[in-house]
């Protein structure tokens, strides 16, 4: 039963029974010698004070991919092709667009057909050198011949150099008339169509990398502590817990929201979130407030709509041995203040003591000033304070 739901439960008990309760507490108030009536058995928890608790806040994040691009030509041309349309997967160098290569293609086909001549005629200049070499070791030919042939075969091993450099460079440009995917991807928008002219780096196509995703969230104050770079950990995304690695705490805080960014890895591709979708992130906050965690079951409403809880005292606060012998106690209610509420148990301050022995059953059936007898009593262990 959560707090709320309570409300309406201390409602029923204002009603005749509860005029029941105070008369049978006047009875066990007064002894034996006005009403025989056993006391009543409660069940109760020693309070115990903690430094402070373990809270949530929630955050709105946004799901992304890991990476997403808007691709372009790295050269102007006129678009002949475009392979994919949006919504298609398309793996990791696959053929997205073409240009128009017709003018590119005529380049290489010239410039080819120039290496293949300056190829030629450095055949016959090395040709020629040889058989210069050969006849001035005979005193064949003058010196000056033998320098001319070697100048002659080098100049044409440059233009060879050179030649093959311009067909490679159209090469290039042809290859680059050809975008291909950096990644597996999806589709996810198609800025062009065929017959238009582009201009370099002008978009054709927007990919969204198809693998894991990230989570980006603003996070202000204490909603940091304890958000470190490392280990995975199980992170509270729209009531669902999924595995999260925090992979990076941007150092700049927004300069309107004072927000540092965080960034979370998600490990379940099954998650079903999508890149786009807004997410509420809760995240573990610790408050550092003084107070003491009780069960649930343990609040009853005090007077002027505040909470309270029942506190079993000794009979004869001079004498406790004494009422511990007999198991006898009179009830005394405390108030508090409810800090915080989990599935089963609250998070209080009050009028309390370590050592109390809070009831943590029944309060419906007791009033203050009754006499009880403690029952089995739990204990932090039973509780799991934590």
């Amino acid at each position: 039963m959560t707090v709320a739901a309570m409300q309406g439960t201390h409602d029923r008990l204002t009603g005749p029974r509860a005029g029941i309760g105070v008369a049978l507490a006047i009875l066990l108030a007064a002894g034996p010698g006005l009403a025989d009536v056993p006391a009543l058995t409660v069940a109760t928890e020693p309070a115990q004070s903690q430094q402070a608790y373990q809270s949530r806040r929630v955050f709105v994040g946004r799901i992304e991919a890991l990476r997403q691009s808007d691709l372009g030509f790295e050269l102007g041309g006129r678009l002949e092709q475009v392979i994919v349309d949006d919504g298609d997967r398309v793996d990791a160098g696959a053929v997205l667009a073409v240009l128009d290569t017709a003018r590119l293609e005529a380049r290489r086909a010239e410039l080819t057909a120039a290496l293949q001549q300056v190829r030629a005629d450095l055949g016959l200049a090395r040709a020629t050198l040889a058989r210069t070499e050969e006849a001035a070791g005979f005193n064949g030919v003058s010196g000056q011949e033998l320098d001319e042939a070697r100048e002659r075969f080098n100049a044409l091993q440059a233009a060879e150099r050179l030649a093959k450099s311009r067909v490679a460079t159209v090469q290039v440009d042809i290859d680059k008339s050809t975008l291909r995917a950096p990644y597996a991807a999806v589709v996810i928008r198609r800025f062009a169509d065929e017959g238009q002219v582009l201009g370099a780096g002008q978009p054709v196509l927007g990919l969204q990398e198809d693998g894991p995703l990230e989570i980006r969230v603003g996070v202000t104050g204490r909603g940091l502590d304890g958000l470190r770079r490392g280990p995975r950990r199980e992170i509270e995304v729209d009531d669902r817990l999924l595995m999260t690695e925090v992979r990076a705490l941007l150092p700049v805080r927004g300069a309107g929201t004072r927000t540092v960014d965080v960034v979370l890895g998600l490990d379940d591709e099954d998650s079903g979130l999508r890149p786009g979708d807004l997410v509420n992130l809760a995240l573990p906050v610790e408050v550092k407030q003084p107070g003491f965690w009780l069960p649930i079951s343990a609040l009853t409403e005090g007077v002027r709509g505040l909470w309270a809880v029942y506190i079993a005292e000794p009979l004869d606060p001079g004498s406790q041995a004494e009422s511990e012998s007999a198991g006898t106690h009179r009830l005394a209610r405390r108030t508090v203040d409810v800090l915080h509420e989990e599935s089963d148990r609250v998070f209080v301050q009050g009028l309390l003591r370590d050592g109390d022995q809070v009831v943590v059953d029944g309060t419906q059936r007791i009033v203050p000033g009754m006499v009880v007898r403690l029952g089995v009593r739990r204990t932090a262990a039973n509780n799991d304070q934590g």
